[in-house]
C-alpha cells in the first residue's frame, strides 16, 4: 500500500499485570510498510527490538516488506539490495530472541505487477535459505493458504495473503503444492482455523485493512490538496492549489484494486468479514 507514514509499529500486549516486563504473558509487535532502509526506520527497529522478551515475543511484518517492487529476482541488479532490506528487518529481532513472520503486501507482489508471483516466491526462497524455523513468510510458496500461528494456549495469529486476493495478473501456482487454489477454498480454510481456535484470542493478520482513513479509504487531507506530489515523493512539497484537488478527485473516481471502494477490495472485505 502507498505509505501514509514512514513507518509505524504497534505493540499489542496480552498481559494480566502490565507493571513489569516479567508480568507480560506475551508480546506481539506489528510493523507495517517497513520495506525501505532509512535513518528513521533503523531507529524504530532498534527501539522495537528493545521491547522483545525472549521466548515471549513474536514480530509480524504486515507486508510491503521490500520497496518499491519486491524481491529482486535471481541475477537481477536489485537482488542484493533487496536482501539487505529484509535482513535489516529480521536480524535485530531474531538476535533478541523473537519469532519473525513476514506477510506479503502488494509491493512484494511486484507492486501488483506481472512478475508478482515470481517475486513473492523469491522472497520466500531467501527467507527459507536462512535455515531458521522461526523466520518465515506466511503464507509461503506464493500460496493463499491461511495460516494459524499458535503463540500461547490463549492467543493465536491467523494470517492470510490479502494481495493474492486482489492480484490482477496470473497467480496460478502449479509448481507449488497449495492447499487452497480458489477464493472459496481460502474462505473454507479460514473458517476451519477460526473454529479450531474459537476459545482463544485471535489476531487476524493481513496487509490490507478493512477500514482506512487515508487516501486508500477515500479520505484526503489538506496536504493532499495543496501538495499532491507528496503522494509520489514525500519530499515534493510543491504547492499546487486548485490544480492539486484534481488528484483526490481522480483517486476517488479511477479506483485501483488497492482502494477500499474498488469492487475487488469490497468483495474481499465482504467475504472475509
Amino acid at each position: 500500500m502507498i505509505k501514509k507514514f514512514t513507518l509505524f509499529y504497534i505493540l499489542l500486549l496480552t498481559n494480566f499485570i502490565a507493571f513489569a516486563q516479567s508480568d507480560v504473558k506475551y508480546r506481539v509487535i506489528l510493523f507495517g510498510d517497513a520495506g525501505e532502509m532509512n535513518t528513521a526506520q533503523m531507529q524504530d527497529l532498534k527501539n522495537a527490538a528493545k521491547q522483545i522478551i525472549p521466548k515471549k515475543t513474536t514480530v509480524v511484518y504486515l507486508g510491503d516488506n521490500i520497496y518499491p517492487t519486491g524481491m529482486g529476482l535471481p541475477g537481477s541488479l536489485e537482488e542484493e539490495d533487496t536482501k539487505k532490506i529484509l535482513r535489516s528487518q529480521f536480524e535485530p529481532m531474531r538476535s533478541m530472541g523473537a519469532n519473525v513472520y513476514f506477510i506479503p503486501g502488494n509491493h512484494d507482489w511486484d507492486k501488483s505487477g506481472p512478475k508478482g508471483l515470481a517475486k513473492i516466491k523469491a522472497q520466500d526462497d531467501f527467507l527459507k535459505a536462512q535455515g531458521d524455523p522461526l523466520l518465515k513468510l506466511i503464507p509461503d510458496n506464493g500460496c493463499p493458504d491461511p495460516v494459524a500461528i499458535k503463540l500461547t494456549d490463549k492467543l493465536t495469529i491467523i494470517a492470510y495473503d490479502s494481495e493474492w486476493w486482489l492480484f490482477p495478473y496470473n497467480k496460478a501456482n502449479a509448481a507449488s503444492e497449495c492447499n487452497c487454489n480458489t477464493k472459496d477454498e481460502v474462505l473454507v480454510r479460514m473458517e476451519e482455523l477460526l473454529e479450531q481456535n474459537k476459545d482463544k484470542v485471535i489476531l487476524l493478520a493481513s496487509h490490507h485493512p478493512f477500514q482506512s482513513y487515508g487516501p486508500h479509504g477515500g479520505y484526503f487531507n489538506l496536504r493532499n490538496h495543496l501538495f499532491p506530489l507528496t503522494s509520489l515523493n514525500k519530499n515534493l512539497y510543491i504547492p499546487m492549489p486548485v490544480l492539486g484537488s484534481v488528484y483526490p478527485f481522480l483517486r476517488s473516481t479511477l479506483l485501483s484494486p488497492e482502494d477500499l471502494n474498488h469492487p475487488a477490495y469490497k468483495d474481499m472485505i465482504r467475504s472475509v468479514n
